[in-house]
């Protein structure tokens, strides 16, 4: 990387926040990368990108493998629509990855593949928030998945959150029980290894939570889009234990949300997957029929949600899953080795921001320590969080503001996916610089 003083000129990125109004306690990600795609032109500086969530590791060419050889050897099949609810071979795939790995017996009718993990989680808060007239709100275990906060605004459904580094444990159970008992809450949505601290939910947790929604018929809607990369435990050997750890081990209000993004880094196929209970898909609920012209769950998800969205998943992209699972179920890839690579990066770039004078935002996890994943929390002492993260674009560095996620506290979320190992002495140079500029100035 080019050498540059900094800070950069502050008139260079005031102008551009100007220019495309952009808020930076409300930026969204592809706000925020445009910004630092202007920023990194006009002032002439390689930026060290850290806002973005995308996949830093190469996919494994068992699924473009695939897709080629299902288009080589079935002419006809890009002129033929996919089944609304995913092929044969891939909803069968799923239900045996399901049971490897999470220990859940589930039947391949209940597993639906959707045009990324966002699609699962759009259509499950919709069905959750719909079912009756006055469970008409999502929620959140916070810091969340920004995205999720818009898809509940496009639906029109309401919002309650809980920051989990306030309430855990019994905490969390009994504020869950105070919200659940207002009668109000259709759908309560987490993300485990949670995106953006990497906190995880404990057994003992996700039991209580899953004893509420039976109690108070809340749908529990378990995004394990970073499935197994809690590193501290290996979950990687299929049909033996530990396994990850979910709510429907404790309830059958459920719907289960994964992705092939982050854990194949099949990222731009846009595939992923929703485990529908099958006790829970079953069930009627009259309200739903103003939204799905159906009252049964599971045709809601399929007819009411993905025929009027997407219409079904690529089928050369389900072929292209439906190989990787069948590898990962019968042992002969094991794909949690490389992700390994991401609790490795965090270890070091959380030293650099800590070595520093940074601190961590969440930095406990009922007790432990929190694992080295995809993310984590950085904050300066007594600074908001877009006041830092403007701090950081003049030093050409970016993350994403945690105010964004729905946290109640002020820092930054740090992604490290995109972070080479050639660029942390860069990194740790910037940092260095920043910190000694904030200590001054700030």
């Amino acid at each position: 990387m080019k050498k540059t003083p900094f800070p950069l000129n502050e008139k260079i990125l005031d102008k551009l926040l100007i220019e495309k109004e952009i808020d930076l306690r409300r930026v969204s990600i592809r706000e925020l990368g445009l910004l630092v795609n202007d920023l990194s032109a006009q002032s002439g500086v390689d930026f060290i990108r850290m806002e973005f969530g995308i996949p830093g590791l190469p996919p494994d060419r068992i699924g473009p493998k695939e897709e080629i050889r299902v288009l080589k050897e079935n002419k006809k099949l890009p002129s033929i629509y996919p089944p609304f609810d995913g092929i044969p071979r891939l909803k069968k795939a799923i239900a045996v990855f399901v049971k490897q790995f999470l220990n859940v017996d589930i039947n391949p009718e209940n597993c639906v593949p959707t045009v990324g993990a966002m699609l699962g989680c759009l259509i499950s808060m919709a069905v959750a928030g719909r079912r009756r007239p006055e469970t008409d709100t999502i929620l959140f275990l916070d810091p969340g998945f920004p995205v999720n906060k818009l898809q509940i605004k496009f639906l029109g459904l309401k919002t309650e959150s809980i920051d989990m580094y306030d309430y855990r444990g019994e905490n969390l159970l009994k504020k869950l029980e105070e919200l659940f008992s207002t009668g109000k809450i259709g759908g309560i949505l987490w993300s485990n290894p949670n995106n953006p601290t990497w906190v995880c939910l404990k057994e003992e947790e996700l039991e209580g939570i899953g004893k509420l929604a039976t109690e108070y018929d809340v749908i529990c809607i378990e995004d394990v889009s970073y499935f197994g990369m809690d590193f501290r435990k290996d979950y990687s050997i299929p049909g033996e234990p530990p396994y990850q750890p979910s709510v429907a081990h404790y309830t059958d209000n459920y719907f289960i949300i994964m992705s092939s993004s982050k854990i194949f880094s099949y990222a731009g196929q846009r595939v992923g997957f929703t485990i529908l209970s099958p006790e829970l898909s079953k069930k009627r609920y009259p309200h739903l029929k103003k939204y799905a012209d159906t009252d049964i769950v599971g045709h809601a998800f399929v007819h009411g949600g993905i025929y009027p969205t997407t219409g079904g998943v690529p089928q050369t992209t389900q072929h292209a899953l439906s190989a990787i699972l069948e590898a990962v179920c019968d042992g002969s890839y094991n794909f949690m080795e490389k992700l390994h690579w991401y609790g490795e990066n965090a270890a070091k770039v959380k030293d650099i921001f800590l070595s520093n004078s940074f601190e961590f935002v969440y930095s406990d996890d009922l007790g432990d320590v929190i694992a080295d994943g995809f993310y984590f929390t950085i904050r300066w002492e007594n600074m908001s969080g877009e006041d830092l993260l403007y701090y950081m674009l003049l030093f050409g560095m970016a993350g994403i503001p945690l105010s964004t996620t729905g946290s109640t506290k002020e820092g930054i979320r740090i992604c490290i996916s995109l972070l080479k190992e050639e660029q942390f002495g860069e990194l740790n140079n910037r940092i260095s610089s920043l910190s000694k500029y904030l200590s001054i100035t700030y």
